[in-house]
């Protein structure tokens, strides 16, 4: 009778130690009493269609707006990728957009107001065609918001 009561015990204890070694998150990751909310970009304010004379530099401002649940400094970054007409990426990728009020480098007309702002110059030697835009949001916490796509057709 001992040999099956040891048997037993054995087997209770494999199995407990089964189930302890498949829990082996740390405890921040299983209690978390704060949930982060991935950031929302929406509100795009771009042209879409831009005519470009062979003699011309045409300067344009973008803007976006970004929400966050979690408050706004919780945003860690805004940007856009653009895609040329070819469909390749363009070199400059990411290009950030700014929330700092500073409306002669950056275009953003208020500081801390939620929409970000870049302005982008397009010189007389621009290829025609459509780019396409995709605008970001990225929080403190790594989580990426939605992207909005935008095509602007420069001719």
């Amino acid at each position: 009778m001992k040999k099956k009561f040891t048997f037993e015990l054995i087997a209770i204890s494999i199995v407990y130690f089964l189930f302890i070694s498949g829990c082996e998150k740390k405890y921040t990751e299983v209690i978390d009493p704060v949930q982060n909310v991935p950031p929302v970009v929406r509100n795009l304010q771009a042209p879409s269609v831009l005519t470009l004379h062979p003699t011309d530099t045409l300067k344009i401002t973008i803007s976006i707006e970004v929400f966050d649940a979690d408050g706004k400094e919780d945003i860690k970054s805004v940007f856009f990728n653009s895609f040329l007409p070819d469909g390749s990426p363009s070199r400059s990728n990411p290009i950030y957009l700014y929330d700092d009020g500073n409306l002669q480098v950056n275009g953003d007309l208020t500081a801390n107001d939620g929409i970000y702002s870049r302005i982008i110059i397009l010189p007389p030697n621009t290829s025609k065609g459509t780019y396409r835009f995709e605008f970001q949001a990225i929080d403190r916490k790594n989580e990426i918001s939605n992207i909005i796509s935008h095509n602007l057709v420069v001719q």
